[in-house]
Order: structure tokens, then C-alpha cells, then sequence
């Protein structure tokens, strides 16, 4: 029969270090997510030219 070792525990230091890493680096992503979207503008102006249709899809054009 095999022998089990018992689970190698970590420091408490250690699992606190972990947990302020792990949220170090999502409130980085958050900061960098945001900071980017106010930065990068959109890739084209709006067409002067049409109205802003949002999520509908275009009405279908007769053929000539």
C-alpha cells in the first residue's frame, strides 16, 4: 500500500504575500484598462452623413 505524505503547509507570510500580489495586479489591470480606454480614441469618426443606428442591423436596399 502506498504511503501519503502529509501537505507541505505554507508560511502565513507567504499566503499573504500571494493575496496582495493577486490584488496588486488586478487593481493594475483595472487602472491600465481605463486609463487606456479614456486614451485610444475610436478607429473612425462617425459619417456625417447618417444617423447612429447603435445595435440595429441596416435595412436591406432594393437592387437597381
Amino acid at each position: 500500500m502506498a504511503r501519503h505524505r502529509k501537505p507541505q503547509t505554507l508560511p502565513a507570510v507567504t499566503l499573504r504575500a500571494r493575496r496582495q500580489l493577486g490584488a496588486c495586479l488586478a487593481g493594475a489591470s483595472a487602472l491600465t484598462a481605463t486609463l487606456l480606454s479614456l486614451t485610444v480614441a475610436p478607429a473612425a469618426p462617425p459619417a456625417p452623413d447618417r444617423a447612429p443606428t447603435g445595435h440595429m442591423s441596416p435595412e436591406p436596399q432594393a437592387a437597381p
